[in-house]
């Protein structure tokens, strides 16, 4: 009995030791398992942070992609208007430098129409006189034009030649169908055509007669030793 009593308490005493070892493994194993699971749960953590941040950069990434798509249109509305904005001052201004150069050229050829006119008829009133002078002078414009902004003188058929206006006086002065124009010469040229009394009324013209009339018959209204009131 004794040795029987002896493994039993050997026995109890070896079963408590038995349940010892199997109850520390069992601890290491659940450290380890809780050591493993704090792994996981960090590694899902930081894998759940990294998706967060990437989604906020892809949500960064598309608003600035349609802020930047929104200011470009934007710009290019802006450019549009002003484009359209800068035609219409274009085309003003143009419009208004047109109307200035009309209007300045049609001031210079009326300055140059009255130039003209002032020299045919200075040259007119030292050849003739009275009713004759506006006659003559019609005649003296025809031959007189503007080169470079001066005074030249013209052929017959309107051809640029190198005379001056006194050659051009002399040329009138001594020109036999303006005779009948010069002072000193309107009795015979009257009295070279008086056997015609039945056309002495057409011998006397308004000056609006006379201009309406074109120059072969005005230089035969002259010939005829006619005037012009």
């Amino acid at each position: 009995m004794a040795v029987c009593g002896r493994l039993v308490c050997d026995q109890k005493r070896q079963y408590p030791m038995s349940e010892e070892i199997d109850v520390t493994a069992l601890q290491e194993e659940l450290t380890a398992l809780k050591t493993s699971n704090q792994e996981l749960t960090d590694q899902f953590t930081a894998i759940k942070n990294k998706n967060d941040e990437l989604l906020t950069e892809t949500k960064t990434a598309k608003d600035a992609k349609r802020k930047a798509e929104a200011d470009a249109l934007a710009e290019k509305d802006r450019m549009a208007k002003e484009s359209g904005d800068f035609e219409s001052l274009y085309k003003s201004s143009a419009e208004k430098l047109q109307l200035t150069e009309s209007t300045l050229n049609d001031l210079q050829g009326k300055i140059q129409k009255e130039q003209k006119g002032n020299a045919a008829m200075k040259i007119a009133a030292d050849l003739a006189e009275g009713s004759n002078i506006d006659l003559l002078s019609t005649f003296i414009d025809n031959r007189i034009a503007f080169k470079d902004g001066e005074l030249a003188v013209t052929d017959g058929k309107g051809n640029l030649t190198i005379s001056s206006l006194d050659e051009l006086k002399a040329e009138f002065k001594n020109d036999p169908k303006f005779a009948s124009l010069l002072k000193g010469n309107q009795s015979s040229g009257g009295g070279a055509t008086g056997g015609n009394n039945s056309g002495s009324a057409a011998k006397t013209k308004s000056r609006a007669e006379f201009t309406a009339l074109n120059p072969a018959d005005q230089m035969k209204h002259i010939k005829s030793g006619g005037t012009v009131y």
